[in-house]
């Protein structure tokens, strides 16, 4: 299961860049916080959340997970973060440990489409500039859904000082969402931009997100 990615976030669901102050990372169950940052995670497990999120053609049904993450910098320098060391970790009572890439926007958009058929395995590429990207040539369904998709795609890899950014990974889990409270978000590249200073790394550990959700059971 060794997946390229893309991130993809949204600012009110609207566009990526900066969230506003109505969003506390803080106050969600999982998250970690060190070095004046704090790194959030809120899991979407329940279909309600895609079709409301995402509309009908959405990742649930074909067993991809998202994974909406928050992160506030308090510091007064900004914060790079090397998005292609992000991955999530899966412990699972019995099976040997996982380490999952993000799916890349091409591969959520194929797995919907394609009804969970083969997922590729692209490189992290820049986002096209809207207007001027080149035609896919897949079709016009395939189009507006990853327009769909793009449209609150975040590329962004720079904390802002004093603020939140924030962003859906996607995960193919195969269906298994009961294996999210098994599960740790992992962020370890971090590093202030003014210096190269490096910050310790992130491990979100998701089962405080379900636990929360299912009533504390």
């Amino acid at each position: 299961m060794n997946k390229a990615f893309w991130v993809v976030g949204a600012v009110g669901g609207l566009a990526a860049g900066v969230v506003g102050a109505q969003t506390t990372p803080v106050s969600l169950p999982a998250k970690d916080t060190h070095d004046n940052v704090t790194i959030a995670a809120d899991p979407y497990q329940e279909e309600a959340r895609y079709r409301e999120r995402f509309g009908k053609k959405n990742p649930f049904k074909v067993g991809i997970l998202a994974v909406e993450v928050f992160i506030r910098n308090e510091n007064d320098k900004p914060i790079r973060v090397n998005l292609e060391s992000v991955r999530l970790m899966l412990a699972i009572p019995g099976a040997e440990k996982q380490r999952l890439r993000p799916l890349t926007v091409e591969d959520v958009v194929d797995g919907i489409l394609n009804k969970g058929g083969q997922k590729s395995n692209k490189p992290r590429v820049p986002l096209p500039i809207p207007g001027r990207g080149p035609s896919t040539g897949r079709g016009k369904e395939w189009e507006e859904l990853e327009t769909i998709l793009r449209s609150v795609a975040y590329e962004n890899d720079i904390l802002p000082p004093r603020s939140t950014v924030k962003g859906i990974f996607f995960f193919d889990m195969d269906g298994h969402y009961d294996w999210v409270e098994y599960a740790r978000l992992y962020v370890p590249d971090l590093v202030f931009l003014h210096n190269q200073q490096g910050l310790l790394y992130f491990e979100v550990d998701l089962a405080p997100a379900v636990k929360t959700r299912s009533g504390g059971r």
